[in-house]
């Protein structure tokens, strides 16, 4: 769908937007094998394609990633390979670039910590990259390591540019080249649904399968389930063909249209949101229409409609009459002596989806399972992030602050339970630890931040909270993980 750092180490492949939710009692993951109920929700390992998992304390089990037992490596369906197929692809932590202004001569590209150790990958992976999707093309074995002192990128229009220079990457010969078929093809499902939504599945020819998005025969699209604000209990299921309209043919930036690149398939539906609507108010869907001229064109600037010249490189797309997403509710489970719960969409006629998100009951939080340096993984809550600020106009005074978003004229979000402050990896180590705080008031003081000079710190309609003491890490459910047999 269109429209749409610090390292640390986090352990489940996904996580979907947050949010509070009703607790609805559910299937716990322990669920006898009477029962008649699947724990598992339909997934399953195949012979060679296994599943990993998230295994709590407390018995609570969520999805994590897959691995492929014939080769002995994790591996990812990535977006489908330029030949049209999806792949269970192994973990490549590098990049393919080039040595020469034409862009043939390939080597391998991995980014240099110098103030930490790092194994460097196993395989490099180059993509094909296009301006509104990318498809993996060629995995290589890593080579021996080569100096390059320029190199050069393709750009998505299928030019090369550059010379760049970066000083904090290491280059590699690539080695033998890994064939695509010599992975697990990975397909989807039909849908499975006796109602407006249906499951929609991964699956291998070995038997493996899992949930991966929704499917919606009322507008008949795959879509993924979403809400739009930290405190929504509902939302919908927004269309995998859905591009967000951000241009207006109209003066007045009444009439949304979608701007897209001519390489780019027309869209399915565009997503858009009135001139006065808020931020965080969940978006209005409509069908494409046909193409749109690219002018006039406008676009607006959060107080005003102002004119802009279209792209020479874009088609244009009208929309046509409003269409209604089916509508989820996002709940979490009670299962009985479970303290982490999951989460699950839900609608009126039997849905039960699950997110990859967890609620941590005795915390009243959503959380993820997150590595620490010590290899613990741990059940965090997620919310806010911690900045540094400073009192004074020297920023000599360091203050730790929340930024929570904010809009004229709208609601104020409600602020995280609690934020994350990553702390600086000690020397020689490249793992980042995690400092949480509780969010506490508003704060009224003045501020000044160092983005090179020392200036007092505008968040606009932004709103900056205190936080309070950090909270003991030990007070969280702990867990490991484990392969299917």
């Amino acid at each position: 769908m269109g429209g749409r750092a610090v390292v640390i180490v986090v352990v489940v492949v996904a996580a979907c937007s947050g949010g509070n939710v009703t607790i609805i009692d559910g299937p716990g993951p322990d669920t006898g094998s009477g029962s008649g109920v699947d724990p598992n929700e339909g997934a399953r390992s195949g012979s060679r394609l296994k599943l990993t998992w998230v295994n709590f304390t407390d018995g609570t089990r969520q999805w994590n990633s897959f691995y492929d037992a014939e080769r002995k490596e994790g591996c990812y369906p990535y977006p489908a390979w330029i030949d049209g197929k999806v792949y269970c692809t192994p973990d490549s932590n590098g990049s393919v670039v080039y040595t020469d202004a034409s862009c043939t001569q390939k080597v391998g590209q991995v980014y240099d910590d110098p103030s930490c150790a790092t194994t460097p990958p196993t395989y490099l992976l180059e993509w094909r990259y296009g301006f509104c999707e990318s498809s993996p093309a060629h995995l290589y074995l890593r080579g021996s390591q080569v100096s390059v002192a320029s190199y050069y990128t393709r750009n998505y229009d299928g030019t090369c540019g550059g010379p760049y220079t970066d000083t904090q990457e290491l280059y590699y010969q690539l080695g033998a080249e890994v064939s695509p078929t010599s992975l697990v093809e990975v397909t989807t499902s039909a849908p499975a649904a006796s109602s407006r939504l249906g499951e929609v599945f991964w699956q291998s020819a070995d038997g493996m399968q899992l949930p991966t998005r929704l499917h919606d025969s009322q507008l008949n699209t795959d879509c993924y389930p979403e809400t739009f604000s930290d405190t929504a209990q509902t939302g919908i299921c927004m269309p995998t063909t859905a591009w967000y309209a951000s241009d207006f043919h109209d003066g007045g930036c009444t009439q949304p249209v979608v701007g897209l690149d001519h390489t780019c398939a027309a869209p399915g539906f565009a997503d858009y949101r009135p001139t006065n609507a808020c931020g965080l108010d969940p978006p209005r869907l409509a069908q494409i229409s046909g193409t749109a001229p690219s002018s006039p064109l406008y676009y607006w600037s959060g107080t005003s409609c102002t004119s802009e010249t279209a792209s020479t490189s874009y088609t244009y797309y009208a929309l046509g009459a409003d269409v209604s997403a089916a509508q989820v509710t996002r709940v979490y489970d009670a299962a009985a002596s479970h303290r982490i719960q999951l989460v699950h969409y839900t609608t009126s006629d039997g849905l039960h989806y699950r997110d990859y998100s967890l609620y941590d009951s005795a915390k009243g939080a959503e959380c993820y399972p997150t590595s620490l340096p010590d290899g613990t993984i741990v059940c965090l809550p997620y919310g806010g992030y911690i900045s540094t600020y400073y009192r004074d106009s020297a920023c000599t005074q360091a203050i730790d602050l929340v930024e929570i978003y904010g809009e004229t004229n709208c609601a104020t979000p409600d602020p995280p339970k609690y934020a994350r402050k990553y702390i600086t990896p000690a020397p020689g180590s490249c793992a980042y630890n995690v400092e949480l705080h509780q969010v506490s008031t508003p704060f009224a003081g003045t501020v000044y931040a160092n983005y090179g000079t020392c200036a007092v710190y505008n968040p606009g309609t932004n709103k900056l909270y205190s936080i309070g003491p950090a909270v003991d890490v030990n007070e969280f459910v702990t867990a490991t993980t484990s392969i299917d047999p």
